[in-house]
């Protein structure tokens, strides 16, 4: 299934999206269980997309309608600060699981959710730097847990890492050779010693990497670093 997105001419509305049958071919017995299950998952990701899209555009009418609220100056940055954090929301979902069109390349994907990520969750008056570098061809069938990961490992280095800091860093890193596809995302924050909490974010891309078959471990005696290897 295939997806097109189309705007309204003149208006600020978010894309409508619209799905495109492929034509029917025949499939052997073997292939439509799995071609209904890839089918199921899709329309379950459209549908947790279309929610979450109803969703945002409902909360921000009703800060749009407050009453009083623009009228001064620090509620007009509120609303506005409120209306792009919730803009960039909505660009995370997309990065994660190109919903509303043809997939992009994953390091295009990678650096719209890192830009994303950390606007998102940055104090307003932080200054966060962030780098993204990617060398190799990440095999399709792993994209979907480099980036997953990603989202994980970022949120949790402007969260714990970044906290309470006025400037930090963010580099990730990305490098698929032969047999390995390696993410690794680093932060010049806080660290940690010891083991780290298993909290859900870290739970969560652990799952992933070992759904590849793959392996998660991190450092922290400078600042945090996490990394994935996933093999080919």
């Amino acid at each position: 299934m295939s997806y097109v997105t189309s705007t309204l001419p003149g208006s600020n509305r978010a894309p409508v999206i619209r799905s495109q049958q492929p034509p029917m071919i025949a499939a052997r017995p073997d292939e439509i269980g799995s071609d209904m299950a890839a089918d199921d998952r899709d329309v379950d990701l459209r549908q947790l997309r279309h929610h979450t899209k109803n969703t945002l555009q409902r909360i921000l009418s009703l800060i749009a309608a407050a009453p009083g609220l623009r009228e001064t100056p620090a509620g007009d940055k509120m609303v506005q600060d409120l209306e792009y954090r919730i803009g960039l929301s909505a660009t995370i979902s997309d990065a994660l699981f190109g919903l509303t069109g043809g997939p992009a390349a994953i390091g295009d994907r990678l650096r719209r959710l890192a830009g994303a990520m950390v606007d998102m969750m940055r104090d307003a008056d932080q200054m966060i730097r962030v780098g993204v570098s990617v060398r190799g061809n990440c095999p399709v069938p792993l994209r979907e847990s480099v980036l997953r990961s990603a989202h994980e490992f970022i949120g949790n280095a402007v969260k714990h890492g970044m906290k309470g800091r006025p400037t930090g860093r963010i580099a990730i890193r990305l490098v698929s050779d032969e047999d390995v596809t390696t993410l690794t995302v680093s932060d010049n924050g806080w660290g940690f010693s010891g083991t780290p909490r298993p909290g859900e974010g870290l739970t969560l891309a652990r799952s992933f990497a070992t759904k590849c078959g793959g392996t998660l471990s991190m450092d922290g005696r400078d600042g945090t670093v996490a990394t994935i290897e996933l093999p080919h």
